[in-house]
């Protein structure tokens, strides 16, 4: 029974390769000459009206599939937006996902569904969002990466045949060769990569073919914008003692590394509880110091927390500057050009301290300024960050 399921997919590729290759005019033209010299010689004095019927034919095959592709009729669910994310980016794809599908469902009668290989993300329940399962292929070494990959296929492909989605995001670094196979035999939805910012051209444009839309976060809405009012702390804003640590809150988990200078800071200091993303590294911090939010942002408790301390995740640092959360961000090499602008116009408001981690010196003035308590009480932000998040451009291509 496995290895049937495991062959729908590519069957179904080949399938829709070889009518692609018998739908072209080169196979039929050479069909032609072939059934009218080769295989049945005493059809060539039929040739000239043969050839005829099929141009006629080739035409009208090519309408009728234009036709088709363009039919709303065929693309059924106009209602439902299908949202693909990858555990590579940790916490902040699956916080993304969880607030494009939010967006969406504001809409009557609208319709989500989750496909994902983080764990976390699909045992979250919210209503009106329908969820698949795919094993996490960084933590499930058992798997051949082929065996893996029609599994991947399969599951894809059946929630696209149970659904019928109108549009299907991906969200990720790169999209498997098992999603890829399941896109590129599902021609009546409208396919949306929502790439990071430091994907390889070359990558791109290998994944062009299968994606109408390549596009990252940073290019969606206005870019940053400040409120005219100042900014003012939420009144239901009580600062406990907890500091929130996400430096590897866009990491997959296996590839999450505790910055050094801050677990040295942080690791002898038991005066507070240090908030870490569900299985992120936690260094040396005594465990007993630490708590475990499956997720960050849309935690009730975060708005509560005394400090953050971050990666150079533009909308972790916008929602840490909104909540008036006094915040570190610390930026490596690889941060972009375009990504470090915004952080520092963000900066520029307030609460937000930048730095390259690994600044030791920096890194440790700033930690003492957020553990200080006379320094925390002065470190406010002066104005809201809007950063556009209510997609609504992202569900205009949607719709498009």
């Amino acid at each position: 029974m496995k290895n049937n399921n495991s062959s729908t997919v590519r069957e179904t590729f080949l399938q829709t390769e070889l009518d692609r290759i018998r739908s072209t005019y080169s196979f039929r033209l050479g069909l032609l000459l072939t059934n009218s010299i080769v295989r049945k010689p005493w059809m060539a004095i039929f040739l000239p009206f043969t050839f005829l019927k099929m141009n006629v034919n080739f035409l009208r095959d090519r309408k009728a599939r234009k036709l088709s592709g363009e039919n709303p009729i065929s693309r059924v669910g106009g209602n439902c937006l299908m949202l693909i994310t990858a555990s590579e980016e940790g916490v902040s794809a699956s916080e993304r996902t969880i607030s494009i599908a939010k967006a969406w469902l504001k809409q009557k009668d609208h319709k989500v569904v989750v496909v994902s290989t983080n764990e976390n993300l699909t045992s979250m329940t919210i209503q009106g969002v329908s969820h698949y399962q795919i094993p996490d292929p960084k933590i499930h070494r058992d798997i051949s990466t082929s065996e893996w990959n029609d599994v991947c296929a399969n599951i894809v492909r059946g929630a696209i045949e149970t659904h019928i989605p109108y549009t299907i995001i991906f969200d990720g670094t790169y999209p498997y060769r098992g999603i890829l196979n399941a896109l590129s035999i599902s021609p009546y939805q409208k396919k949306i990569w929502l790439r990071a910012d430091n994907i390889d051209a070359k990558v791109i444009e290998r994944a062009g073919g299968i994606f109408d839309t390549i596009i990252t976060p940073g290019e969606l809405g206005g870019g940053i914008e400040t409120t005219i009012q100042p900014f003012v702390e939420p009144n239901n804003r009580e600062p406990s003692n907890c500091i929130l640590v996400a430096t590897g809150y866009g990491r997959h988990q296996l590839r999450d590394k505790m910055n050094k200078f801050v677990n040295n800071r942080f690791s002898d200091e038991m005066n507070h509880t240090f908030i870490f993303p569900k299985n992120a590294n936690i260094g040396s911090i005594p465990i007993a110091n630490v708590k475990f939010w499956d997720t960050v942002a849309m935690q009730p408790e975060f708005q509560d927390l005394k400090a953050a301390v971050i990666c150079d995740d533009i909308n972790l640092a916008t929602m840490c500057c909104n909540s008036g959360i006094p915040t570190l961000c610390l930026i490596d090499d690889d941060t972009q050009p375009q990504l470090t602008k915004k952080l520092n116009k963000i900066a520029d408001l307030g609460n937000l301290f930048i730095t390259n981690s690994s600044d030791s010196s920096e890194i440790n003035l700033y930690l003492n300024a957020l553990l200080d308590i006379n320094w925390i009480g002065v470190i406010r932000q002066r104005s809201l960050v809007d950063m556009s998040s209510d997609w609504q451009d992202l569900f205009d291509i949607c719709m498009e």
